[in-house]
C-alpha cells in the first residue's frame, strides 16, 4: 500500500485506522509508520499550512507525544524531536494544535530539547 499510494493518503489510511485504536500494538505500529512517513514526506512538506494535512498531523503526533503506551510516546516524541527545529513548527503549532493538550506537550517538547542538549553536550 505504502508503495502504491501517495503519502497523502498513506497518512490519513493511517490516522482513520490506527490513531484511536483500543489495541497499544496497533497505536505502536500507527505511530512508527507515521513516523517513517513524516521522514518521507518532509518536515517542510508536512508544515505547509495545508489545512487537512498540517492540522491533522500535528493533532496526531500531540496525541502520540502523550498516549499512556509507551512505545506509542517513544515513536511521537521522536516525530515531535524531528518537527520542533523546523522555522514554521512553532507557528503551525499555535494554529492547529488543540488548546487544551498545549501545555502538556510544551512540557514534552522542552523535555526533549533538553534531553538532547544533555546528549550533544555530555
Amino acid at each position: 500500500m505504502v508503495q502504491s499510494c501517495t503519502p497523502t493518503r498513506v497518512m490519513n489510511a493511517l490516522l482513520v485506522g490506527g490513531l484511536s485504536h483500543r489495541n497499544a500494538a496497533v497505536r505502536s505500529c500507527t505511530a512508527q509508520h507515521l513516523e517513517r512517513l513524516a521522514e518521507v514526506m518532509g518536515m517542510a512538506r508536512l508544515l505547509s499550512g495545508k489545512k487537512d494535512l498540517t492540522d491533522r498531523f500535528l493533532i496526531a503526533v500531540s496525541k502520540l507525544a502523550v498516549d499512556p503506551a509507551q512505545e506509542v510516546r517513544h515513536h511521537g516524541r521522536n516525530i515531535l524531536r524531528n518537527v520542533a527545529p523546523n522555522d514554521d513548527f512553532a507557528k503551525m503549532w499555535d494554529k492547529f494544535a488543540p488548546r487544551k493538550e498545549r501545555e502538556s506537550l510544551r512540557e514534552v517538547i522542552s523535555k526533549v530539547n533538553l534531553k538532547e542538549r544533555y546528549i550533544l553536550s555530555g
